[in-house]
């Protein structure tokens, strides 16, 4: 499983464990769309009885990553240009919104922290597990936006959302520079530290349509 998250079992329950392995693994691309998840062969890999399996299967099915086909099993989810269309626009919709109920509510000190990452992370070769160790800063950067908007409904449709884009970035963009990421990451920051509320919004929409055309360019061609 993702060597980068080796220690998870040391901070989560079996069945969170189950989950987010799981999860990652589909993420990062190494859970092709398509391919069926035995039950048996994840609690073996993972070490875990398959009660907490089959938690997490049911839990990744609810946010979209598998679909469980009665009397066959539980199959990683396709993805089609719609959905990958739909999840951009809510996020495009959503997202500046969020942010801007945070931006006074945000902590600097995180901030400070996950900009140090991304600035470190921008002198490291371009290669998959440098991509993955973006994806997790990724995550935490875009919860930071927003867990401080007092909306428990929105940030949980965010918090999904921004995973499948993260998916969909591993499954087509081969050759996805998480640099070019960092640079517009590095944008929206600086709008944050300046507490400009329309910057903020208009650098995330323009990092956001610029990362879903680079997806369904690579989708449709």
């Amino acid at each position: 499983m993702v060597k980068y998250f080796k220690n998870i079992e040391k901070m989560l329950s079996l069945k969170d464990k189950a989950y987010q392995v799981i999860k990652l693994e589909i993420i990062g691309g190494n859970l092709k769309p398509g391919l069926f998840l035995a039950e048996e062969k994840l609690s073996e890999s993972m070490h875990i009885s398959r009660g907490p399996i089959r938690e997490a299967l049911n839990r990744l099915e609810e946010e979209g990553f598998v679909t469980i086909i009665p009397r066959r099993g539980t199959a990683v989810s396709n993805i089609t240009v719609q959905e990958v269309k739909d999840i951009s626009i809510i996020r495009e919709l959503l997202e500046p919104f969020a942010a801007k109920e945070s931006l006074s509510r945000i902590s600097r000190s995180k901030l400070k922290e996950i900009k140090k990452e991304f600035i470190t992370l921008m002198a490291k070769p371009e290669n998959k597990e440098n991509r993955m160790r973006f994806f997790v800063i990724d995550e935490r950067f875009h919860k930071l936006l927003n867990e401080k908007c007092r909306n428990k409904k929105l940030i949980g449709i965010l918090d999904n959302f921004e995973n499948h884009t993260n998916w969909f970035i591993n499954l087509f963009l081969k050759n996805y520079s998480f640099k070019e990421s960092i640079e517009e990451h590095l944008s929206i920051i600086e709008a944050i530290e300046k507490n400009e509320e329309d910057l903020v919004a208009t650098t995330l929409i323009l990092h956001l349509e610029r990362v879903k055309n680079s997806i369904l360019s690579e989708i449709v061609s």
